[in-house]
């Protein structure tokens, strides 16, 4: 059985890896060539780099990925009624249900293949991939890995950290698995090394330094590292390239939009299904729906929950090249709040104009709240209403222990998910996290 996983395994990740890199670079026979020459030249470099963006967008933001966080947060509902979505809204989830297994192959499918960016990029000897090139590589592929260290911690806690490229199933075999804090601190160190070499241009769909700004702001929010958080936070805000757009409105390229993934007649969303068809998996509860549409609470963000022929429709995604937002402008302020105001000497006046910055924007009326305690709970209000049809609210009630009061969710340990049982039975060594086995 191991010998049989550990084949399929291999299969799986070089599959995905040569494939993903095809789909955006056509290089001639790339996926042919043997191991050490898969990044040879700036070409090969390029598309190893893109790659990694598609893995990304197979892990943390896909369609199921984003479903299952949003069933968990208790504001979207399953419209399929299935055992797993019922696993999910109950705070249950089992070891041996299959998504688990994709989402952590997918994580480390996109960190295997950064990982190779990483050692072999700096090898290569191509006079067309100049010093600026190779840095903004590294820098992006540092990035990705961290991205994805995150989002691995987060959803499983403690996983092994791999820093080199697995090139058989025995590099990944008996490596420790290291603590969520230390895997968050791993994303951390990466995001240190992208900051230094990504450039400083402003591109939506891939990541430059103000990008790695963001992601490390988010990072140590979840740390608790506010004063850290705040000051990335703020040099992001400082980049007039990133702004809160009044009306609210989603689009791609904005200013709005700090990091996405684009897409385009060849290549949908397959988030468009999730919401928009008549065989849609996901629709906004009667309550979110209602708040959405409440001048005072939801103001300009009602068009993000609409009424329609179907039903109540999560406009999120409203075509199918619409893009998928990673990390936006109004986030970023909300966790230069929330870091002010959790911070040891909290600085509540600020707090609450970065929280009343967003919701200026979203034409709702001024927070006046003055209390450390009522502004933190404003906050995570926003952020409910800010990002009610993205990713967040699961993971902002377990980080900041107010799931047992939300949602119900009364035992900690599963604030985790399951270690997938298939990866324990290819190896051993792994230990599953407690209230699982």
């Amino acid at each position: 059985m191991k010998r049989w996983y550990s084949v399929f395994l291999i299969s799986v990740v070089l599959i995905s890896f040569f494939a993903s890199c095809k789909k955006f670079l056509d290089v001639e026979s790339f996926d042919a060539i043997s191991d050490e020459k898969t990044i040879f030249d700036k070409a090969s470099a390029e598309t190893a780099v893109r790659g990694a963006y598609s893995a990304v967008s197979l892990s943390s933001y896909g369609s199921s990925f984003q479903t299952t966080i949003l069933l968990a947060g208790s504001d979207i509902k399953s419209l399929n009624n299935a055992q797993t979505d019922l696993n999910i809204i109950n705070h249950d989830l089992r070891s041996d249900i299959a998504f688990l297994s994709t989402y952590w192959l997918n994580f480390y499918n996109a960190i295997n293949i950064s990982n190779h960016i990483i050692e072999k990029v700096p090898l290569v000897n191509d006079v067309a991939l100049t010093d600026e090139i190779r840095d903004q590589f590294l820098g992006e592929a540092y990035f990705i890995r961290a991205l994805s260290y995150f989002d691995l911690a987060r959803v499983f806690g403690n996983v092994p950290i791999y820093l080199t490229p697995t090139l058989t199933i025995e590099d990944k075999l008996g490596v420790p698995q290291s603590n969520q804090a230390t895997v968050y601190n791993q994303a951390i160190t990466d995001l240190n090394q992208a900051i230094e070499l990504l450039p400083a241009s402003v591109v939506r769909n891939r990541a430059r330094k103000s990008t790695a700004y963001a992601l490390r702001a988010r990072v140590n929010l979840y740390l608790k590292k506010y004063q850290e958080a705040e000051n990335d936070a703020t040099e992001v805000i400082n980049n007039t390239s990133y702004q809160l757009i009044k009306p609210f409105k989603l689009a791609g390229g904005t200013a709005e939009s700090i990091l996405e993934l684009s897409y385009n007649d060849n290549n949908t969303n397959p988030a468009f299904g999730l919401w928009n068809t008549s065989n849609r998996a996901l629709e906004p509860k009667s309550e979110i729906h209602s708040l959405l549409n409440d001048k005072n609470i939801g103001g300009g963000r009602k068009i993000l929950s609409v009424q329609s022929s179907l039903g109540i429709v999560g406009a999120i995604c409203p075509t199918k090249t619409s893009p998928a937002y990673l990390i936006r402008t109004a986030e970023v302020y909300l966790i230069r709040a929330e870091a002010r105001a959790s911070r040891q000497t909290p600085d509540l006046t600020g707090a609450l104009a970065d929280l009343n910055a967003v919701r200026e924007r979203s034409e709702v009326p001024l927070a006046t709240v003055k209390d450390k305690e009522g502004l933190l709970l404003a906050i995570e209000n926003e952020r409910r209403i800010e990002f009610a049809l993205e990713p967040h609210r699961w993971f902002d009630l377990t980080r900041t222990g107010r799931a047992a009061a939300v949602l119900g969710a009364t035992n900690p340990q599963k604030y985790i998910f399951p270690i997938p049982e298939s990866e324990i039975l290819a190896d051993p060594s792994l230990v599953q996290n407690p209230s699982y086995n």
